[in-house]
C-alpha cells in the first residue's frame, strides 16, 4: 500500500537541498513569486491536474499522480516552507504472481511483461540462463508468452544494475515454486527517472493562473493547473478513477491480480462475481450478456477472471548468476525486419 514518507536519509536531504538551490535560481532569474497558501486547507486549495497530455495531479489527501507518455507513476507529497516535496512509491525491479490452472495439467505458462524494455534474463532451474528478448528487438505486440512442458521448482530473474557508470553486475531474484503453481505473470519494472524524489514550486502566471514548476519535468515554465479538484469535470474525474483503481488494487504491489485467459489485467468488482471451485475462476452473474462482442473480442473478456497471488522473490548476490553460460537463443524473438519469424500470439494459443 502507499506509504507516508518523510526526508530521513542524508542522501534524500543533499539531493532536495541542490534541486531546491537550482529552482531558486530560476525563479530569482525569472522574478517568479512562489504562491503556497498557509492555512489548513492548503491542500485542498492547490489540488487538481497541471499539464494537459503530460504533467502532474495533486490529491487533497496528501498523494499525487505523475502522468505522460509511457509515464505514470503515484505517490505522496510534503510541504517544506514554500516548496513541495514528492516521493514516488518504490516499485520492485522484478514482480511475480502465479496461479494454478487446472487447465494446463503438467505444463507451465508464463506471461512475460515490461521485459522489452531492457536486456534481461531468467534462468529455469540449473538450465542456461536465457535471455528474454533478442538483441534489438522490436515491433512488439504483447502479451507475450512462454510455455514449458514441465513445472519448474525454480527460476531467477537478472537484470543489470541500473544508474551505476559503467557497472556491469546483475541484480538477481531467485524464486522457488513451494506452491507447485503452472500459470504465472512475471513484470518488470524498468528503472525510471520519474520515479526519483524531486522537488517543486507553486506560482502564478502571468494570467493569474496557478501553475507548478518540478524539479525533474516540465521545463522551466513546467504545468498551468488545466482543471481545479472539481468530480464534475471530466478530465479531472478520470483522474480520480485512475487513482481509485490503483489505491483498489493495492497501489503498488497488489496481493492479487485478476486476469482473463488471454492475461488482459482486469480490476473487477468481486460482489458481481461467482467464484467456480472447479474450474477456478470467478464468473461474472451477467455472463451470458454481449456474447458476440467478446467472442470478436477476446482479449476484452471480463467475464472469466482468474486470481493470480503475489510470490515472494529473494534477493541473490550477483555471482550466482553468470552470464556467459547464457543460452544462444532468446525466449522471445522480435524484429520487424524479419516478421514472419517474430513471436506472435494468437486467441490464447503459443507461436
Amino acid at each position: 500500500m502507499i506509504r507516508k514518507y518523510r526526508s530521513t536519509s542524508g542522501f534524500i536531504k543533499l539531493l532536495v537541498f541542490i534541486s531546491i538551490i537550482l529552482m531558486k535560481k530560476n525563479s530569482m532569474a525569472q522574478q517568479i513569486t512562489h504562491y503556497l497558501p498557509n492555512d489548513k486547507d492548503r491542500a485542498k486549495k492547490i489540488s487538481g491536474q497541471y499539464g494537459d497530455n503530460s504533467g502532474i495531479c495533486l490529491f487533497e489527501d496528501g498523494k499525487f499522480m505523475l502522468f505522460g507518455y509511457a509515464t505514470l507513476v503515484f505517490g505522496s507529497y510534503v510541504f517544506e516552507k514554500d516548496y513541495l516535496l514528492f516521493y514516488p512509491d518504490e516499485i520492485p525491479l522484478f514482480q511475480l504472481y502465479a496461479y494454478r490452472n487446472p487447465r494446463l495439467t503438467d505444463s507451465i505458462r508464463i506471461d512475460f511483461i515490461g521485459f522489452e524494455q531492457e536486456k534481461t534474463f531468467v534462468q529455469f532451474e540449473n538450465n542456461s540462463p536465457n535471455q528474454v528478448f533478442n538483441d534489438k528487438a522490436n515491433c512488439f505486440s504483447p502479451p507475450f508468452i512462454y510455455q514449458e512442458p514441465k513445472i519448474f521448482q525454480s527460476l531467477k530473474f537478472a537484470a543489470l544494475r541500473q544508474n551505476v557508470d559503467q557497472d556491469t553486475t546483475y541484480q538477481v531474484f531467485q524464486y522457488t515454486n513451494e506452491g507447485k503453481f503452472n500459470d504465472f505473470l512475471a513484470i518488470y519494472n524498468k528503472p525510471q527517472r520519474a520515479r526519483q524524489n524531486f522537488s517543486a514550486y507553486l506560482y502564478l502566471a502571468e494570467d493569474k493562473k496557478l501553475a507548478i514548476r518540478l524539479s525533474n519535468y516540465g521545463g522551466e515554465k513546467g504545468f498551468l493547473r488545466e482543471n481545479q479538484a472539481d468530480p464534475t469535470q471530466e478530465y479531472w474525474s478520470e483522474k480520480l478513477h485512475m487513482k481509485q483503481e490503483y489505491e483498489r488494487a493495492g497501489a503498488i504491489e497488489p496481493l492479487e491480480i485478476y486476469c482473463n485467459p488471454h492475461y488482459t489485467i482486469f480490476y473487477p468488482d468481486l460482489s458481481e462475481y461467482v467464484l467456480d471451485s472447479v474450474k477456478q475462476q470467478y464468473i461474472i452473474t451477467s455472463a451470458k450478456d454481449n456474447e458476440d462482442y467478446f467472442t470478436e473480442n477476446p482479449t476484452q473478456d471480463d467475464r472469466y477472471l482468474m486470481k493470480y497471488t503475489r510470490q515472494n522473490l529473494r534477493y541473490k548476490q550477483p555471482n550466482s548468476f553468470d552470464v556467459s553460460k547464457r543460452s544462444d537463443t532468446s525466449l522471445f524473438f522480435s524484429s520487424c525486419e524479419e516478421h514472419e519469424k517474430s513471436y506472435k500470439y494468437r486467441k490464447g494459443r503459443i507461436h
